[in-house]
């Protein structure tokens, strides 16, 4: 049976290529999902596949050799979309970055 779960992880993950990681999960484990970074340490993952892929997915995520980076990991179930393939969505830190540093020179 298929399913949705709505991944969402915290740590140090900017330099972790967690993206990357995700991705290759997912192909191994014949998942759909959406990758999403925001401008913090988190990482929100919309997944969907068959029970058991989505399973060991899960558990690629939290155990694998990337998992030292990992603060907090939490699974909640979602509705089932029909995600199909693989996309990353990601906020582009830089940009941010460079309006804080702006913002805090003008005193704005």
């Amino acid at each position: 049976m298929k399913k949705h779960l709505n991944i969402f992880i915290e740590g140090k993950l900017d330099n972790a290529d967690f993206n990357f990681y995700s991705q290759s999960g997912a192909y191994k484990f014949n998942i759909h999902a959406v990758y999403m970074n925001g401008v913090s340490r988190h990482v929100d993952l919309q997944a969907e596949g068959e029970d058991a892929d989505m399973v060991n997915y899960v558990e690629y995520l939290k155990t694998g050799p990337l998992s030292k980076h990992i603060e907090l990991f939490r699974v909640e179930e979602g509705e089932f979309v029909g995600i199909d393939g693989f996309k990353s969505l990601k906020v582009h830190k830089d940009n941010f970055t460079f309006i804080q540093k702006i913002k805090k020179k003008f005193g704005k």
